[in-house]
């Protein structure tokens, strides 16, 4: 994952009891944008990456000028177990809205291409609104 991934324009954790790698956080934000747009409650994570699960807590949480649905995460990672209260940002609903518009539905799968295509298009993103807008 390229280190360079603005993944804090698409999520934004309120707690964590264990530091978030950007290939962690954008392995969250696939799963909760999804629970999101299926209007599911959990999903089940299986990997090497983390495992663990997603909940959508099916209300809208406000931290500052940034605002979303929120959302709660039990994961065991390579470097510890934890639990993580996060919220998607409307900038991250709308680059992945997008990318599902320009038809790539792999956003809505298990594909691990999707991290890096949500990641470029948010990159995009930031170029073209000079900064963080939410």
């Amino acid at each position: 994952m390229d280190p360079k991934v603005p993944y804090w324009l698409l999520i934004a954790v309120l707690t964590s009891n264990l530091p978030l790698r950007p290939e962690v956080t954008m392995r969250l934000f696939q799963a909760a944008y999804r629970l999101h747009k299926r209007d599911e409650s959990v999903e089940r994570l299986h990997g090497d990456l983390l495992t663990g699960k997603v909940v959508r807590l099916g209300r809208d949480m406000v931290l500052g000028s940034v605002s979303g649905p929120a959302f709660e995460a039990e994961i065991s990672t390579p470097h510890g177990e934890g639990r993580v209260h996060f919220l998607l940002t409307r900038q991250g609903l709308e680059v992945a809205d997008e990318a599902l518009e320009s038809g790539n539905t792999s956003l809505l799968s298990d594909d691990p291409n999707a991290a890096e295509e949500i990641a470029q298009l948010a990159r995009a993103a930031r170029k073209n609104s000079g900064g963080y807008v939410n």
